[in-house]
């Protein structure tokens, strides 16, 4: 029998930390179940503590998830880390997958799923919701999962993806760059440059695209 897995549970919003730790514990797999609410706890958590699993919601700072996978994932080698999606997309399926993600759940699936998951992972094996299943595939060159095709969004730089997420939601240019922390310039900048790379020429373009390449929620 393998033992217990040590689960670190990381979600900026405290209800969403407490429920899954509640419900964690009652699930046979599981052993000790940590919580964090930035990257920061996060690090000192596994840093001090054996911790196999990171269990990490994308909602509903999404792009910060991924970093805190990369900087957990570089130093701590055995930790494996499991992202947990509100909805699906092919950017976020191949932010994940190129960080070497060893899971990804989609919130719409029952508890059981992230059971599933948590037990799959913990013992060195990978699991993925089949809503993702599908758009996947192993690649030996890459010794890991790929998305079937190159998306098209790959493009972009991460941060562009984020303003062009916020411009297609309807936000102004001020407001995205009161979200983001950064310069109404420097908005300015990412948003040409996102017109050019994709070479889209208006606003309402960038909102119907980034609607078609489901980068919005629904």
């Amino acid at each position: 029998m393998s033992p217990p897995v040590r689960v670190l549970l990381v979600d900026d919003q405290l209800m969403v930390l407490e429920a899954l730790a509640s419900l964690l514990r009652f699930v046979p797999c599981v052993g000790e179940v940590l919580t964090a609410t930035n990257s920061e706890e996060a690090m000192q958590e596994v840093e001090k503590s054996r911790v196999d699993v990171v269990v990490l919601g994308t909602e509903p700072s999404g792009s910060k998830a991924f970093d805190v996978a990369a900087d957990l994932l570089q130093p701590f080698h055995r930790t494996r880390v499991i992202f947990l999606f509100g909805y699906i997309s092919d950017v976020l399926i191949e932010r994940a997958l190129k960080v070497r993600a060893s899971g990804c759940v989609v919130k719409s699936e029952t508890f059981d799923a992230l059971s599933r998951a948590i037990e799959a992972v913990g013992r060195g094996d990978t699991y993925f919701s089949p809503q993702i299943r599908e758009r996947i595939r192993f690649d030996p060159a890459f010794d890991g999962y790929v998305l079937d095709s190159e998306h098209a969004l790959s493009v972009l730089t991460y941060r562009q993806i984020e303003v062009l997420k916020h411009l297609a939601e309807g936000f102004s240019v001020k407001e995205i760059a009161k979200l983001m922390h950064l310069s109404q310039k420097a908005i300015d900048s990412h948003k040409y440059r996102i017109m050019k790379r994709l070479a889209i020429h208006d606003r309402v373009g960038l909102a119907r695209y980034a609607i078609r390449e489901e980068l919005t929620q629904p």
